[in-house]
């Protein structure tokens, strides 16, 4: 007998795209939290896995911005679109794996992203784009920002000011305390503090974390409950001041 039963965390991968893009408020970002402390540690693998793929593409995109693109690529999309009369196909989908509205409409906005960074390197011609990291080390203007973490290992950031992106990486940290997380912060000359995201997992050389950044801004780090602050709780654990 097939089991047709509601899967309770059928949904929890299509809440990646929207976590990934910062379009959930803080209350539902704490909601999702607590349904993947829960979840299975496959699902909770398969959701990180999406939010770094998916912010590798918005990381790749900020190198596709700072060129235009060639004047020939507006003709060569639209000759590639397909027949507006084409039928389309549809299939049936079982309601308990059907996502919510607003994720497929945030996993199209992604596919498109992807899309659009996919065309626009294969008009143009050039050789497939390294990562998002890789751009940042990449560029004439990057620099190397470090400091130590109260606790234990270096918070180490190679930044572009010209790309405003900055990639993050732990050396040696430890993990948070159970039931906190690492929240990253951004203090521009107001003073008030801005958060570039929540870490789920501790940034590597393999799979660092990528935010945009304002040159002169001080990055730093606290430690707050899961799901992350609206304001730092803390004090900061390691702060830099980027070039």
């Amino acid at each position: 007998m097939v089991d047709t039963s509601p899967r309770l965390d059928a949904d929890l991968i299509d809440l990646a795209y929207p976590c990934a893009l910062d379009a959930v408020a803080d209350i539902e970002r704490r909601h999702i939290d607590a349904r993947l402390a829960a979840a299975d540690p496959a699902v909770r693998r398969a959701f990180s896995d999406t939010i770094w793929q998916v912010r590798e593409i918005m990381g790749r995109l900020a190198v596709l911005d700072e060129h235009a693109p060639p004047p020939e690529l507006e003709r060569r999309i639209l000759a590639a679109l397909p027949d507006r009369g084409a039928r389309r196909s549809t299939a049936q989908i079982s309601s308990w794996r059907r996502p919510p509205r607003r994720a497929v409409a945030i996993a199209a906005a992604v596919c498109l992203v992807l899309g659009a960074t996919v065309v626009t390197m294969r008009f143009v011609g050039s050789p497939a784009s390294p990562t998002a990291a890789n751009q940042v080390e990449l560029r004439p203007d990057a620099r190397t920002v470090q400091g130590p973490v109260a606790g234990g290992g270096l918070l180490v950031v190679d930044v572009s000011p010209g790309l405003g992106r900055a990639v993050v990486v732990f050396d040696q940290v430890a993990p948070p305390p159970l039931g906190q997380v690492y929240q990253m912060w951004l203090v521009g000359s107001d003073g008030q503090p801005r958060s570039a995201g929540v870490l789920k997992e501790l940034p590597s050389a393999d799979r660092p974390f990528v935010t945009g950044i304002q040159s002169g801004e001080l990055l730093a780090v606290s430690v707050e409950p899961a799901g992350g602050s609206d304001a730092p709780s803390t004090e900061p654990i390691v702060g830099v001041p980027l070039p």
